[in-house]
């Protein structure tokens, strides 16, 4: 036996260890305590309320993994890193680490059973749904939002520079949540015009990225769900929506598109493309995570083709988003229609 290969199931055992330490930071709020200047750990226990020696062992254990600094004498500071856990941030993913940290871990305590019986391990776990739980429990399902909403932006950055959106005059973003993404799009595309379909409680939040851009007189807002009848339009953005559904569901949607869409309109979808054969990538696991969550996937290429193929569209062609590399990048998945 190969110890190498020995090596390897450790390290990747040991893994989940930095995950729980990211997540305590998180909970405890440490990278707002040092945000303003380095901190012996005696005044940093009382501030958070905790035991001096343990805190000096996490923070240790945490400056050895980038979050924060140790500067000599039990005192701690800031670094880049710390900066995406800080509650005043707005590209903050600290509540992403939360929900990670809490919920869909204990989902993972149940993958076992998941597999054998096909349930989701989350409804396992929990007794509910995913959704039904996020709206239940109301503290938890806004965190979740406004943390997958930082998190989404920082990778859609990319787009409007990345995807060429010639000849579009009205783009149509279903389920855009604050409206960031469109706002960018409108923002480099002067003479385009926009429109965010969005629930209720997304629609709210959204007119202060559009007022940012300098775009808010080019934009209409419609309340609604992807699964509902949706405006006209050249373009139809969708992003890091349909790997939260099944196929089936996710067919309904592009289908909704494909009844609305003008001539010559396309597609754009923002997703990962999980990588052919036993390429590595973190699209694999995260499409074990939508399996547990919330029945949802990642797919490969010719799955989404599958995909267009079903709702009246064929596949055109898929552009990486330059943020995330191997295999964790979102792509512009793009499908035009099939005339009928």
């Amino acid at each position: 036996m190969s110890d190498v290969s020995s090596v390897r199931v450790r390290e990747d055992m040991y893994a989940g260890w930095l995950s729980a330490a990211v997540y305590s930071a998180a909970q405890l709020r440490l990278a707002d305590h040092v945000a303003d200047g380095v901190r012996g750990i005696d005044e940093l226990a009382e501030r958070t309320g905790t035991h001096p020696e343990s805190l000096y062992r996490l923070m240790r254990a945490l400056a050895g993994a980038g979050y924060f600094r140790e500067e000599g004498d039990r005192q701690f500071g800031t670094t880049p890193v710390a900066e995406f856990l800080r509650s005043d941030n707005a590209d903050s993913v600290k509540d992403l680490v939360l929900f990670y940290g809490r919920e869909v871990y204990r989902a993972y305590g149940a993958l076992s059973e998941a597999v054998r019986t096909g349930e989701r391990a989350f409804d396992i776990e929990y007794g509910m749904p995913l959704w039904d739980y996020l709206d239940t429990v109301e503290d938890t399902g806004n965190a979740f939002r406004k943390g997958m909403g930082a998190a989404t932006w920082s990778e859609q950055l990319p787009l409007p520079r990345t995807y060429s959106f010639a000849g579009v005059d009205t783009v149509v973003d279903v389920g855009g949540g604050t409206g960031s993404m469109l706002a960018a799009v409108l923002h480099e595309h002067p003479g385009m015009k926009g429109v965010l379909v969005e629930i209720s409680a997304g629609i709210d939040h959204t007119m202060r990225h559009f007022k940012e851009a300098g775009v808010e007189d080019r934009v209409e807002l419609r309340e609604g769900s992807a699964f509902d009848e949706l405006p006209e339009g050249d373009a139809y953005l969708i992003s890091c929506v349909l790997h939260a559904m099944d196929d089936e569901q996710s067919i309904k949607v592009l289908r909704r598109m494909r009844d609305a869409i003008r001539p010559g309109g396309r597609v754009v979808i923002l997703e990962r493309i999980v990588p052919a054969g036993n390429e590595p990538g973190l699209a694999r696991m995260l499409d074990l995570t939508m399996m547990l969550m919330n029945g949802g996937k990642e797919r490969t290429e010719q799955e989404w083709r599958t995909l267009f193929s079903a709702s009246g569209f064929r596949f055109n062609k898929a552009v990486a988003m330059p943020y995330f590399s191997g295999g964790a990048e979102l792509y512009a998945i793009e499908g035009v229609p099939v005339e009928e």
